[in-house]
């Protein structure tokens, strides 16, 4: 595939060395590295990465007090111990 669309960007002068350094270690320059990057996004359906928080730790799933959410159904799944009989009433409606 032969290149032929230009992309230019303003980027941090040190950041630029940095990152140019960390692809050099793998035989790519910034424009291969940004050629893949884009690559993979498509194949991904956007960024190939999870945007998160710096130092964020993740969520333990087997914790009981986390909510869970079941996308194809549509619902939230809430742990056991949060069902109380005062909610029954809402089981009818």
């Amino acid at each position: 595939m032969s290149k032929t669309a230009d992309l230019k960007m303003r980027i941090d002068p040190e950041l630029k060395e940095s990152a140019a350094e960390v692809y050099r270690q793998w035989g790519l320059n910034l424009t291969d590295a940004v050629t893949i990057f884009l690559y993979q996004s498509v194949a991904e359906g956007g960024l190939p990465f999870a945007l998160k928080k710096p130092g964020a730790v993740p969520l333990d799933w087997d914790n009981p007090h986390i909510v869970k959410i079941d996308a194809k159904a549509g619902h939230a799944i809430l742990p056991a111990e949060w069902d109380v009989d005062e909610d029954s009433v809402y089981d009818k409606l």
